[in-house]
């Protein structure tokens, strides 16, 4: 097999995406030029598929492009070790299962050789959550699983409201298929392009929309696992009291305990009217103009109203992607609501405004609201298709920044209102001396994403020009100025994510997070259904370490 016919043919295998959209890109604009997969020195696979049972090798590939494709996910220090060619630890094969007896049967062969197994989605993991583990573990090899094979849609129960639908289908796939019968799942986070229904499942992952049903989580019924112990699946209920609830031990699990394959999910008519507008909070500086714009939304969500869109955007951030007329230092809300079936929105949007006017807020263009039937679902027009359009292509910006040897890089926490005004401050003023003892010079901006009555999900964007020579220093850069965050953020009890995982990445702040008898927890339900601890290891709970894991 080739990389032009191998089942991701047209992904690009260091960054984000499909190889035409970096089409446009000069050559020479670039400061560093990504190696080609015939150009990267890659480590021989430790596993021999010719001596693999013939029902798991017909399954495997040990093709170049997909083991390269395979090894990391799409974090910033991902991308950049990638286009330096810096492979140091690839998966050995690659499984592209189609049944889940092929899986279980997968399984239980790397259980008895102690070959890891990484589950893999689409792969868009900011989290370290898809790399192979490290050497030291002593695994005889890695196999990576994609589950792009699962991909369908099973059935469709209207009178419920629910779909049962297989894990490994990609975002745009599955909302086309819905929106044949005039549905969707309306779950549209950033990575919607290349992520699944099972990596939004095993990550707990958070959608675009601003309130209510943030997570996932909240959408789904039932879900399906495949573990090296077996198969189960989780009852299909509206609700229950019956104890604690068992399909949440499987959702966030972030593959430590098998492979989901399937999941009853809820789903709603698509919306048909929608409203929307942007307020701007005028003030002396950025951080100011932020703040007040904060208590508009916390007295927003707290009147009890759940708009679709309740997006807080610094004034430099909002400025840059939609050249809003208006100083940099004002940032803005981004106000929506919608409806499948409510025509008239006006009572919900009055309300909204007049509570983010009476705080300081000045509503952008006419007062007047336009009703209009979308023709696509997610359609925004104005300012806020503008920004909408910039943060769902994302992923193209990260990678492109990436190449032209900036320092991009995010994270996000969620935090309650009474601590938010003094953590936000502290962490943007330690955050800009961080950045200018690193780089020189830089910007670091807030967003935030998701609110809740008691708290908001702030999303903090740093932008830097990084230093290439000797030699590219970005990833360290990255990590000083992560450090400073992390830091804080454990001072203040924040998440160490609201909506992006665990994995390796942020296991050292979770731990120190998550209560004290629930880390003995967690290791005793992975036990249960992988005892000898081959699935995904490192991420979410720590593997203890043996030299020589045959004798385990």
């Amino acid at each position: 097999m080739t990389s032009t016919d191998s089942p991701n043919a047209g992904r690009n295998w260091w960054g984000w995406g499909n190889v035409e959209k970096y089409m446009h890109i000069s050559p020479g604009s670039l400061k560093v030029v990504p190696l080609s997969v015939d150009q990267i020195k890659l480590r021989p696979s430790r596993i021999d598929i010719s001596e693999l049972p013939i029902e798991i090798a017909k399954i495997c590939s040990h093709n170049k492009f997909e083991r390269l494709l395979h090894s990391r996910g799409r974090d910033f220090v991902d991308i950049v070790r990638n286009i330096h060619g810096i492979i140091d630890n690839p998966t050995d094969l690659v499984a592209f299962p189609e049944t889940e007896e092929q899986i279980l049967t997968l399984l239980r062969y790397c259980s008895v050789h102690m070959i890891a197994c990484v589950p893999f989605g689409g792969g868009s993991s900011v989290a370290d959550g898809v790399s192979p583990p490290s050497h030291n573990h002593g695994y005889n090899g890695c196999i990576t699983i994609d589950m792009k094979n699962f991909n369908k849609i099973l059935e469709i129960d209207k009178k419920s409201m629910c779909a049962r639908i297989q894990c490994g289908m990609y975002g745009p796939h599955l909302e086309e298929k819905l929106k044949e019968h005039g549905l969707t799942l309306r779950h549209f986070p950033q990575s919607f392009e290349f992520s699944t229904l099972g990596g939004w499942l095993a990550t707990r992952g958070g959608g675009h929309f601003a309130t209510g049903l943030t997570h996932v989580d909240e959408m789904v019924e039932s879900v399906r696992i495949v573990s090296p112990q077996g198969i189960t699946q989780t009852r299909r209920l509206p609700g229950s009291g019956a104890g604690p609830a068992e399909h949440r031990h499987y959702i966030g699990s972030e593959g430590c305990y098998g492979i989901l394959t399937e999941a009853w999910v809820r789903i709603r008519p698509r919306p048909k009217y929608r409203a929307s507008a942007t307020i701007l909070f005028p003030a002396d500086n950025a951080i100011d103009s932020f703040l007040r714009g904060a208590n508009a939304i916390r007295l927003v969500v707290q009147s009890g109203l759940q708009p679709s869109n309740l997006r807080l955007v610094d004034g430099p951030e909002l400025y840059r992607t939609t050249q809003i007329k208006a100083t940099e230092q004002t940032a803005g809300i981004l106000l929506g609501f919608e409806s499948a079936s409510k025509v008239n929105l006006d009572p919900e949007m009055n309300m909204a405004l007049k509570i983010a006017t009476e705080v300081g807020g000045v509503v952008q263009g006419s007062n007047k609201l336009h009703w209009t039937r979308s023709r696509k679902s997610g359609e925004r027009k104005g300012i806020a298709g503008k920004w909408g359009k910039s943060f769902m292509s994302g992923g193209y910006l990260f990678s492109e920044a990436c190449v032209r040897g900036i320092l991009s890089n995010t994270f996000e926490t969620s935090i309650t209102w009474d601590k938010f005004e003094a953590f936000h401050k502290q962490i943007m003023s330690s955050l800009q001396k961080e950045i200018v003892k690193q780089c020189g010079s830089g910007t670091v901006t807030c967003r935030l994403t998701h609110v809740y009555p008691d708290g908001p999900a702030p999303y903090y964007t740093i932008v830097a020009t990084g230093i290439l020579q000797p030699k590219d220093r970005r990833v360290e850069q990255w990590k000083a100025i992560r450090k400073v965050a992390t830091k804080i953020m454990l001072e203040y009890g924040c998440t160490s994510t609201h909506h992006h995982a665990v994995g390796k990445f942020h296991r050292g702040h979770y731990e120190k997070e998550r209560g004290t008898l629930f880390g003995p927890t967690l290791k005793a339900i992975k036990r249960v259904h992988d005892p000898k601890w081959i699935m995904n290891p490192d991420v979410l709970i720590k593997t203890p370490i043996k030299k020589k894991r045959s004798q385990l």
